[in-house]
């Protein structure tokens, strides 16, 4: 069986031998093996701040159900983190680093791989995967007191974390996580006593936040990150967030779209001198590569053209008027999708197609931000008919890119597989355009 799944995960290798029977390893037991080559499906997770800005991401490979059974073997457990490291390192992990944490799961032997020694401490935070039978020995604490030393963080489940014998690792630990999905604020508070009575100022991450009442609530609680699905989970949509700022933004992307001339849009951009700096700091942005500094509105639009005015007044949607919870966390998480789908359709259509697969992206999210039902919102917006169709039916020439970039986000394995045949792309090859699209989504957010 372990030579079979180390097949699946690592190109076919078969040489791979588990431990003697009965044998208790030292929690930083030496791999044996290389790092897995073969690539794998990674999925990853946005972890807010309490400023409701995305500050962190897990990382963790998908597994298919026929694995999970296995993965309590170490020689399993350590291939698996071996794979997952291999991938980050390979869409240049430290690229994301710069102004997010990164939250790696791994079993503690798995920080004694050669890639360890190797990887970018800042930013850094080692969720150690740790169970009743894990030892918590010397060799364990004194890798982690040196990791520490070198800038790594560490985090601990807040179920694990109190146990006999685990005072030693809390002390060490940076965050707890805590599955807050029950909501039983009696229970949450009181784990969170438990931690603190051991170990002072850790840090807490909810996860598992099902909703934005959920999300207040743990607020309220002094967590320092959440994460879970009520990001985009669409709530209190008979409460429209549209105020004069957006409804100015709506008309100009309505004169864009019917082809209004640039004096006529550069009129109408002058009555709003907020949007009008916001359009000027964009187009001058390092991310837009000019050599020399554009003043002027017209010119301003002259460099955009069209096509990305319109893609530029669609994130203003997200960000204009009065800011709402998340709405820079739903942005992010917008473009992400309007940047894989692009990049799918790749060369299998025409440019103008890609552009307006983009906007479909970035549209199939502004019912959030703009608590507004889809229906309801794009009757107020002129869209080719192949954006409206791929976003409320589901049908069109654009549906199947959209429909993977939002299975990619939400790990939904079998519609990947399904989809990913049916445009003839591998689910590895996907699963790269993902990671890039999120590190795409970043930079470009900042700026918006």
């Amino acid at each position: 069986m372990l030579n079979r799944l180390v097949g699946m995960w690592s190109g076919g290798r078969d040489n791979a031998t588990p431990p003697p029977q009965g044998a208790v390893p030292s929690a930083l037991e030496p791999a044996a093996r290389p790092v897995a080559k073969a690539p794998s499906v990674m999925r990853r997770e946005a972890m807010l701040g309490r400023d409701q800005k995305v500050a962190a991401y897990t990382f963790m490979l998908r597994r298919a159900p026929d694995d999970q059974r296995d993965m309590a073997l170490p020689d399993m457990q350590r291939l698996y983190d071996e794979t997952l490291l291999g991938n980050l390192q390979r869409m240049e992990i430290a690229r994301l680093l710069g102004q997010r944490l990164a939250f790696v799961p791994v079993v503690p032997a798995s920080l004694s791989l050669p890639l360890i020694d190797t990887w970018p401490a800042a930013g850094t935070v080692w969720v150690l995967k740790i169970d009743g039978q894990t030892p918590i020995d010397d060799s364990l604490l004194a890798r982690l007191g040196e990791l520490k030393e070198r800038g790594f963080g560490f985090a601990l489940h807040a179920d694990l974390a109190v146990g006999a014998g685990r005072h030693a690792l809390l002390q060490l630990a940076d965050y707890v996580l805590m599955d807050v999905g029950s909501e039983d604020i009696p229970a949450i508070t009181a784990q969170m006593a438990a931690v603190s009575k051991v170990a002072a100022g850790k840090r807490f991450v909810a996860t598992e936040v099902q909703t934005l009442e959920a999300f207040h609530m743990c607020h309220k609680l002094q967590f320092a990150l959440f994460m879970g699905p009520f990001i985009t989970r669409r709530e209190t949509l008979d409460t429209p967030v549209v105020g004069p700022s957006r409804a100015k933004v709506l008309d100009l992307m309505n004169r864009v779209r019917t082809g209004a001339e640039q004096p006529e849009l550069a009129g109408h951009f002058r009555q709003d001198p907020a949007l009008s700096v916001r359009l000027l700091r964009y187009v001058n942005s390092p991310g837009m590569g000019l050599m020399s500094k554009i003043g002027g509105i017209e010119q301003a639009l002259m460099v955009m053209g069209q096509d990305k005015l319109y893609r530029w007044l669609t994130l203003i949607l997200f960000t204009g008027g009065q800011t709402q919870e998340l709405d820079q966390a739903v942005l992010e998480n917008a473009l992400v999708r309007g940047r894989v789908a692009e990049q799918l359709a790749g060369r299998a259509l025409f440019a103008k197609a890609r552009d307006e697969i983009f906007v479909a992206g970035l549209f199939s999210l502004l019912d959030v931000v703009m608590r507004m039902p889809m229906e309801q919102l794009l009757k107020q917006i002129s869209l080719p008919a192949e954006i409206t169709e791929a976003i409320v039916s589901q049908r069109g020439p654009y549906a199947p890119y959209l429909a993977l970039a939002i299975a990619c986000e939400q790990d939904d394995q079998s519609s990947l597989d399904a989809l990913a045949g049916q445009i003839g792309r591998d689910v590895a090859d996907i699963n790269a355009v993902h990671m890039d699209a999120l590190l795409w989504a970043q930079q470009l957010s900042a700026d918006v």
